[in-house]
């Protein structure tokens, strides 16, 4: 059964993308996800060469591609291309603090929400974090992103959900992988990717070790301490 999405495939304006130097057929050689992604208006996970004017000169540059579909139900194609890594002051009306531009700079993850004014003028609680293809901040609305209660099979404590719905960074063990076998990561919600990344993986031999050796320094100190 087909997901229901913003823009029908139908509706892709193939003649719009081909202006831009794309082949229409590119929408079929995109994944399931993606394709889902570009047609709720969504940037695009991969970056396609497109035709660019600079200076009165032809180019062509890698960029992202994004469906915008207007008031008045025609569909628009928008080019986002590679961009100089730039925090700007103001953002849909926050201005950053120091903390703030050096955590994006550092991360490329704001690491927390934050109230943005979206086109309404309306403010709303936001996730924030810079495309790392094209280096642009990519918003995303916390209430887009649902934190479950199991990840890779592994419960989550409502103290790590809590966390993680502000935009924190927790670590989760005892998931299961693909092979079957068990290993832990730090998780942190990406608003590029508009998911739950995964990093700093750890196999359960890994964490293990670990954890043995962490209780092996606690005994010693307490023998000292006795």
């Amino acid at each position: 059964m087909e997901q229901s999405t913003r823009i029908k495939k139908e509706e892709i304006p193939f003649d719009k993308l081909e202006k831009v130097g794309v082949d229409k057929e590119f929408v079929n050689r995109m994944e399931p996800q993606e394709l889902n992604a570009f047609l709720n208006g969504y940037r695009s996970d991969k970056l396609y060469t497109v035709n660019a004017k600079i200076n009165d000169q032809e180019f062509r540059i890698p960029a992202k591609l994004r469906l915008q579909k207007g008031e008045d139900g025609a569909v628009n194609v928008k080019v986002h291309p590679i961009q100089r890594l730039n925090i700007p002051e103001k953002f849909m009306g926050h201005k950053f603090t120091e903390e703030e531009r050096n955590a994006l700079l550092k991360d490329k993850n704001l690491g927390k929400t934050i109230d943005l004014k979206g086109i309404d003028g309306k403010k709303d609680s936001y996730y924030l974090a810079i495309d790392p293809k094209t280096n642009e901040l990519i918003p995303l609305r916390a209430s887009n992103i649902k934190v479950p209660d199991k990840i890779k099979g592994a419960t989550l404590s409502e103290e790590q959900k809590q966390k993680l719905a502000a935009g924190k960074k927790v670590f989760l063990d005892k998931m299961t992988g693909r092979n079957g076998q068990k290993f832990g990561a730090s998780l942190q919600v990406d608003a590029a990717n508009r998911s739950i990344n995964f990093s700093g993986f750890k196999q359960e031999k890994k964490l293990t070790e670990e954890q043995n050796e962490k209780q092996t320094k606690t005994k010693g100190a307490k023998q000292k301490v006795g």
